[in-house]
C-alpha cells in the first residue's frame, strides 16, 4: 500500500473509532441500504461519510457508482470535504447532491 493510501486509511480509521456502536454497525453494513433516523447534531453526516469511505476502501466500487443525497447544500459541502480526507480527490467523483438539485 502506498504512503498516500495509508494516510487516507489512517484518517478513515480515526473517524471510524469516534463512532458509537450503532453508527459502526451502519458503517460496517456494506451491502444494501441503511436508513439513518436521528436528530440534528447527532453525527448523520459523519456516519454517511465514513460509510461511503468504507465502501470505497474495502470494495471494488468506484466513486462514480455512489449516490448520496442530503437536504442541504451545507451537508453536501461537509460530506465532500470529509470524504476527501478518506479518499482524496476521488471524493469529487462521488455523486453527492441535495434531494432538490438531484430531482
Amino acid at each position: 500500500m502506498n504512503k498516500i493510501k495509508q494516510e487516507y486509511q489512517a484518517s478513515w480509521q480515526k473517524a471510524y473509532e469516534n463512532l458509537n456502536q450503532q453508527q459502526r454497525l451502519a458503517v460496517d453494513t456494506i451491502e444494501g441500504p441503511v436508513m439513518t433516523v436521528a436528530g440534528p447534531g447527532t453525527g448523520k453526516t459523519q456516519l454517511l461519510t465514513v460509510r461511503i469511505g468504507n465502501i470505497l476502501l474495502k470494495t471494488d466500487a468506484q466513486p462514480h457508482n455512489i449516490l448520496c443525497l442530503t437536504y442541504t447544500d451545507a451537508g453536501v459541502i461537509a460530506m465532500r470535504q470529509r470524504l476527501s480526507t478518506f479518499i482524496g480527490a476521488e471524493a469529487y467523483n462521488v455523486n453527492i447532491s441535495t434531494f432538490h438539485s438531484f430531482c
